[in-house]
């Protein structure tokens, strides 16, 4: 078609035609029905969420740094106040600062036993907690204590590592390699199985307090018991309320529409009808 103010040679090209910038029309909205919003658009970046049942759970949170420092320095209280109470009753006997054979004193020995010497367990249980075993509250217990075994294995590694360089040091000096093995093997499992059935104990307690309700009695009935785990069939309930259809009774009357009636206009009687002269009889006589 032609405009009243446009040459003959240009017609109308539709919404995408040259000169147009009117945008296309949109789908109409379907009535009377709930259009249900459409889900975000998951990008490559985006993971599925773990499996709170496997073994390993790669991830990082504030919830999983937390469970694993519950575990990890109730470790290391455990040890301090073993250490004291040793260092106690040592003293009653030697000097804490007399120095014995090997040049160390005794408050240098227990520094050393209790935060020197298991340092790399403490870290290796720690990252392993925390990025790839955490201590999750949707986990059942069996899953957390397998995480704290694997746990206390990567910290027995990082023990073993560590003697590495401390063993080849040793072997250099002395020129033996019975420290080597010492610090590779037997030291690092003589530390880190210990270590290991301690973390499962401060494991199960830093389970239980991630999933401890807060908040008073009112959070107690909304979040649950500790440690329970949603069943992973469950229904959400329904967000949008369906409107009850209208149905008409079977005992109430129907409004029907009636037809009007026609009535038929009425006639008049010939005697009542006004008389014409002409047609009257003759007058008597």
């Amino acid at each position: 078609m032609t405009g009243p103010g446009e040459p003959s040679g240009q017609q109308d090209r539709g919404y995408y035609g040259a000169g147009w910038q009117q945008p296309a029309p949109s789908a109409p909205a379907p009535q009377g029905g709930y259009v249900p919003p459409l889900p975000p658009a998951r990008g490559p970046r985006d993971r599925a969420e773990a499996d709170p049942r496997r073994a390993f759970a790669p991830g990082a949170s504030v919830a999983n740094t937390t469970g694993a420092l519950i575990a990890v320095v109730s470790i290391v209280v455990v040890e301090f106040v073993s250490g004291v109470f040793g260092l106690l009753g040592t003293s009653l006997v030697v000097h804490p600062f007399t120095t014995s054979g090997t040049g160390a004193s005794l408050i240098g020995s227990f520094v050393s036993g209790v935060f020197a010497s298991p340092f790399p367990f403490y870290a290796g249980a720690f990252l392993a907690l925390a990025f790839l075993t955490p201590i999750a509250r949707r986990s059942p217990l069996p899953t957390v204590l397998l995480r704290a075994v694997l746990a206390g294995a990567a910290g027995t590694v990082a023990l073993a590592l560590v003697g590495v360089f401390t063993g080849l040091y040793a072997a250099t000096r002395t020129g033996s390699g019975v420290r080597l093995v010492t610090d590779v093997l037997t030291g690092p499992l003589q530390n880190g199985v210990p270590f290991t059935l301690m973390l499962l104990g401060t494991a199960t307690v830093a389970w239980l307090w991630t999933g401890r309700p807060r908040g008073g009695r009112r959070a107690a009935s909304v979040v649950g018991r500790p440690g329970t785990v949603r069943p992973a069939d469950a229904v959400p309930p329904a967000t949008v309320q369906q409107q009850p259809q209208y149905q008409p009774q079977p005992h109430q009357p129907q409004y029907q529409p009636q037809a009007p009636q026609y009535q038929p206009p009425t006639q008049q009687q010939p005697g009542a009808q006004a008389s014409d002269g002409r047609w009257a009889p003759p007058a008597p006589r």
